[in-house]
């Protein structure tokens, strides 16, 4: 359980969860306010039970949402994987979609009576707004305090900055789903394995005879005039000082326009398509042309391949 004797004030660490129910307006929207609201408070009411058989605690609801805190990493992460499962089970038996969200971190936290304060708090918070329907999205602190056989479920989703920080760390999916007899899902790949398979990720770039490969520790890798901030340096009118960005989300290299005179994209099976401050994932191979077409200004052309 719960530790109980937990000093105010002082610094503890806990694994704080929070777990909301995605696209609530819909519900209400499609059964009413009375039905919808039945149908929340039992989702509500699973969440809670799932969390207190796992030795967890809610510090509170807040509408469609529980925050819970738990001493144990691996606690935490078995309760979010059966609340998961458990609000799919309810999906399928109903007439009614249902589909939660859930963010985690691992860190010292402030306690005061039942209440919970600090960066552990709002690192989860963020991550749970990161994640989508049906989402377990937690944080390298609590990847790190896992146990192998939960570790091993964790994948890399993004990498962000949270809250006050200025460098971007990594988050992760923990994959859950799967057969329910398949209650050990929590097998995928060790930590290790799964930064090996970061790693592999590569994106090339070439450029005047120039050659960058870009991996997920090298974004936001920046294109543009200025030679002191730009990792590939365009030597043109055409070029912004920041023209654009590649940075990671959601596991995918996506390229990023800053500029005044836009950045055009095409690949092989594809129409060239411009971006002025605006974003695209690059997939396969193609090319990247800073502030005019490809075909009427080859030498600001960079060729791109995964």
């Amino acid at each position: 359980m719960v530790d109980k004797s937990i000093v105010k004030n002082e610094p503890v660490p806990q694994t704080i969860m929070f777990a909301d129910v995605s696209g609530s307006s819909a519900i209400y929207k499609a059964l009413g306010n009375v039905a919808a609201k039945r149908l929340i408070d039992a989702v509500i009411h699973s969440m809670r039970k799932i969390t207190q058989a796992h030795n967890g605690e809610v510090v509170k609801t807040i509408g469609d949402e529980i925050m819970a805190r738990f001493n144990s990493p691996a606690d935490a992460c078995r309760a979010a994987i059966e609340i998961q499962r458990s609000s799919q089970q309810k999906s399928h038996q109903s007439e009614q979609q249902l589909a939660l969200r859930i963010g985690m971190d691992y860190g010292n936290t402030l306690v005061d009576g039942n209440d919970v304060f600090g960066d552990t708090v709002n690192d989860a918070a963020c991550v749970a707004h990161i994640a989508r329907a049906n989402q377990l999205v937690v944080t390298q602190n609590l990847v790190d305090a896992l146990p192998d056989e939960l570790r091993n479920s964790c994948e890399e989703f993004d990498r962000v900055n949270l809250k006050g920080d200025t460098e971007k760390c990594f988050i992760y999916r923990v994959i859950w789903e799967g057969p329910e007899e398949n209650h050990e899902a929590t097998r995928v790949m060790h930590i290790n394995h799964v930064t090996q398979k970061i790693n592999t990720k590569q994106l090339q770039l070439s450029f005047n005879n120039q050659i960058f490969v870009i991996t997920p520790e090298d974004v936001p890798f920046i294109i543009g005039r200025d030679h002191r901030k730009a990792h590939l340096h365009i030597d043109s009118s055409l070029a912004s000082r920041d023209h654009c960005q590649i940075t990671l989300q959601r596991g995918k290299f996506v390229l990023q326009d800053h500029s005044t005179n836009g950045t055009y994209v095409q690949t092989p099976d594809q129409n060239e398509i411009y971006l002025r401050r605006e974003e695209i994932p690059l997939a396969g191979k193609g090319t990247i042309s800073i502030g005019r077409r490809a075909h009427q200004a080859k030498e600001l052309t960079i060729s791109y391949q995964l």
